[in-house]
């Protein structure tokens, strides 16, 4: 695959419900619970627009929808964003999708003025390539609750700055 042939948007389909759902069952990491959160998220977004809070940025390939990401500001703060699914189709994942969503991600929160970018993922062992993802694109583990999710699972927060330029 090709990061050619890709295209990516940020205006949010009524047919996006269905593919994000989709998309994440077909990853196995995610509960039903979890997939159904994903749903309403874009449920909301269609349903409010920006006043959601969420926004998205998705890729396809050949029309067809590949992965996405979804991300906001935390209410209350000046700056602060957190970055709550980057998903990615498994036929398509370990080809750079998940790295051009995440930039793309950054770049939109840094182009509306936004300073750190939050992520929450698990603590079980199942997520240890996720959390490898995010350290090795110059995110920083900043919190660990434990047993935040359930019994022997954990979250951990990380974040990167987006005002500060890289050395």
């Amino acid at each position: 695959m090709s990061l050619g042939d890709l295209t990516l948007r940020d205006a949010i389909r009524p047919a996006d419900l269905q593919a994000v759902e989709l998309i994440a069952r077909e990853t196995g990491f995610f509960s039903e619970e979890e997939v159904a959160i994903a749903a309403e998220l874009v449920r909301e977004a269609l349903e409010k627009g920006a006043a959601s809070g969420y926004a998205f940025l998705f890729v396809e390939r050949a029309g067809e929808l590949i992965g996405y990401s979804c991300y906001g500001e935390v209410p209350g703060t000046r700056g602060s964003y957190d970055l709550y699914w980057i998903v990615v189709s498994p036929a398509c994942q370990r080809h750079g999708v998940g790295r051009l969503l995440l930039d793309a991600s950054e770049q939109a929160v840094r182009a509306v003025g936004g300073r750190h970018l939050y992520i929450e993922t698990s603590s079980r062992e199942q997520y240890t390539p996720t959390r490898s993802f995010y350290l090795n694109n110059g995110y920083v583990e900043v919190a660990r609750l434990d047993d935040f999710y359930a019994p022997g699972d954990g979250k951990l927060i990380c974040l990167k700055r987006l005002d500060v330029k890289a050395r």
